[in-house]
């Protein structure tokens, strides 16, 4: 990467919490001579459609995306032509081919009768105002979803600092501000039925930083821009957790340590009693952190220790102090002993087998922090400040960096289910072979078509999934469920149980077929079945989908390389596909129909189809 100031924003999240906006500015410079090829970060294009002025927000926008680890790429409509843009199919949005939309709107340039006319507008026209921002909603939201696929980021409104009745307002669910919660609660209910529009928060933003201290007034006058300089990096930032969401770059483990981190003091000197954990400052400060990383476990982020400690004093703790939030059930490994931290945190990414790069490191240490950050700088950290007790819960969650657009069963289970892993290994341990272990698994696995309430779950698999992906495509709900109902594509789900437990869905391959070529356009599996075979009983699967019951001639499938797939690059050659090209890495493989035997599941499982109506039409 030909850059000075790149690298740091594209290799070290850890850093994130220390910007200012000339550290964005001096990125968003810096890429205005650089092409994606130069930075060697892939393209990501975003276009930004506003009824405001957005231009002071836009390096902030870029540098986030390079933060997540791409090149960014901008399409800024003129002030308030978002129909103009939207509803004309021949326009230059369209000839940019956006992979996200942001959709910025202004309440009091979308309906004064809202914002600056409330007390002078007729009551009974205001329900009409709230309808018509409705309906300009939904027909932009329309129109670009008729054009293209990519996602529509949309902003709710702000409330009012200084609502037009002053203490009164609030007294009456008719006033200002309880219509404008409502139509941010009805533009909410209508981006749900809307395809691939998410709600962008403003209103909560605002709350939090405080309206005087986000719009700017002065500014809104002279240029149309109210975004203060003080809201540009909040509101920046929450624009990076979608970007990062939508693009597969969600953190997947918490990493904790535990001295003056999980609780006050030091457990080897103070001992288990003498610890600062409890329902007294600044005790509680540190159990209402652990209540904040208990709630991410609850949302499916792993959770590891990485501390230098007498591991029984840790588990002393963790078992005994009855101030514990956090107990030993809720941590998937843990390395507790006197080594560097790089090392254990390698350690504990072979255990989980996942990579470093999705790990966020809490640690109160400045040695142990900078020490990561120069070992593994994919790792996230996050600093706990010296004695800020009571900022500590805010610190963590404030970077968003488990913040995903799914929530779904398979979440709610992701700790339980590397207990689980572990049984599994204790019975290959007990097997005399790997053929052995995996009969007594007693496998079973089910390919179907996703129902509605898998499809979050297979967007899901693929924007997170990078180690078994053969061509790595990150798709959202509304991509997922398009391929489902053309006539052209069908999208097959596997899901895997086992003696021990239900591992639920966990592959995902898409197809899509014309004159007679049936193109595996994704391909992918858990990281947590890999080993099993069920990646053979999918492509068998789908082999004989596409050669005999679609009818197709030949089936062709591509690796296309990434920092993380190596281990799927000789998937197709070792399930008898043949070498077609390669081009930068990129190989494509193919069966023909009458080519030989067909790929064979493993006979150790046991295949169960579900629903298959629509890919049998």
């Amino acid at each position: 990467m030909s850059s000075r100031i790149l690298p740091s924003f594209a290799s070290s999240p850890a850093g994130r919490e220390l910007r200012a906006y000339a550290d964005y500015a001096a990125v968003a410079n810096e890429l205005a001579g650089l092409t994606p090829d130069q930075t060697k970060l892939p393209p990501l294009r975003v276009a930004v459609l506003r009824n405001f002025t957005v231009e002071p927000l836009i390096p902030v926008l870029a540098g986030e995306i390079v933060a997540a680890g791409f090149h960014p790429q901008f399409y800024v409509g003129d002030f308030d032509a978002v129909q103009a843009d939207a509803l004309n199919p021949n326009s230059a949005l369209y000839a940019f081919g956006p992979d996200v939309i942001v959709l910025a709107q202004w309440l009091e340039t979308l309906s004064p009768a809202l914002t600056t006319q409330f007390l002078s507008t007729p009551p009974a026209q205001i329900e009409d105002a709230v309808n018509g921002v409705r309906a300009h909603v939904r027909e932009i939201a329309g129109a670009l979803n008729a054009n293209v696929r990519a996602p529509v980021l949309l902003n709710n409104f702000p409330l009012p600092g200084e609502p037009t009745l002053g203490i009164l307002d609030s007294q009456s669910a008719d006033h200002q501000t309880s219509t404008i919660l409502r139509l941010n609660a009805q533009v909410l209910a209508d981006a749900k039925e809307l395809a691939g529009v998410a709600i962008v928060d403003f209103m909560r933003l605002f709350a939090l930083h405080g309206s005087a201290n986000c719009i700017d007034e002065r500014y809104w006058q002279i240029a149309r821009a109210p975004l203060a300089q003080k809201a540009l990096i909040p509101v920046g930032s929450e624009y990076g957790k979608f970007f990062r969401a939508l693009r597969g770059k969600t953190k997947k483990c918490l990493v904790v340590d535990c001295d003056n981190t999980l609780w006050g003091g030091i457990v080897g000197e103070d001992g288990p009693a003498g610890i600062k954990l409890g329902p007294t400052y600044p005790g509680s400060c540190f159990v209402a952190l652990q209540q904040e990383i208990l709630n991410l476990h609850h949302r499916g982020v792993i959770l590891a220790i990485c501390s230098k400690n007498n591991e029984a004093d840790v588990l002393e703790v963790l078992r005994e102090h009855p101030d514990m939030v956090l107990k030993e059930e809720h941590f998937a490994a843990r390395q507790i002993n006197w080594d560097d931290k790089v090392t254990n945190l390698r350690r504990i990414a072979a255990e989980l087998n996942i990579g470093t790069d999705g790990f966020v490191l809490l640690d109160d240490s400045e040695f142990e922090v900078d020490f990561v950050r120069q070992g593994l700088p994919e790792v996230a950290v996050i600093a706990l400040p010296p004695k800020a007790y009571a900022s500590y819960r805010s610190v963590l969650t404030a970077p968003g960096y488990f913040d995903s657009l799914s929530f779904t069963a398979e979440d709610r289970r992701k700790t339980a289910m590397y207990g689980e892993n572990r049984q599994r290994k204790a019975l290959e341990s007990a097997s005399t072979s790997l053929a052995e272990y995996l009969a007594k698994l007693e496998i079973e696995a089910e390919i179907g078509v996703p129902s509605e309430i898998d499809v979050p779950r297979v967007a899901q698999l693929t924007q997170k999934t990078n180690q078994f992906n053969l061509t790595t495509r990150r798709y959202t709900e509304r991509d997922v469920r398009s391929f489902a109902a053309a006539d052209g594509s069908d999208v097959f789900a596997l899901k895997v149980r086992d003696r021990i437990s239900d591992s639920g869905l966990v592959g995902v391959a898409i197809l899509t077929y014309e004159n007679g070529t049936a193109t595996i356009d994704s391909f992918l599996l858990s990281c947590r079945v890999i080993g099993r075979g069920v990646e053979d009983a999918l492509l068998s699967f789908v082999v004989r989908h596409a050669l005999h019951t679609k009818g197709c001639n030949r089936i062709v499938g591509a690796y296309v390389p990434t920092a993380k797939n190596a281990m799927v690059e000789g998937f197709y050659a070792r399930n008898g596909f043949a070498a077609l090209d390669e081009t930068d890495g990129h190989r494509t493989w193919e069966r023909r129909a009458g080519g030989g035997m067909q790929p064979e599941g493993p006979v150790w499982i046991t295949l169960r189809r579900a629903d298959l109506t629509h890919a049998s039409r």
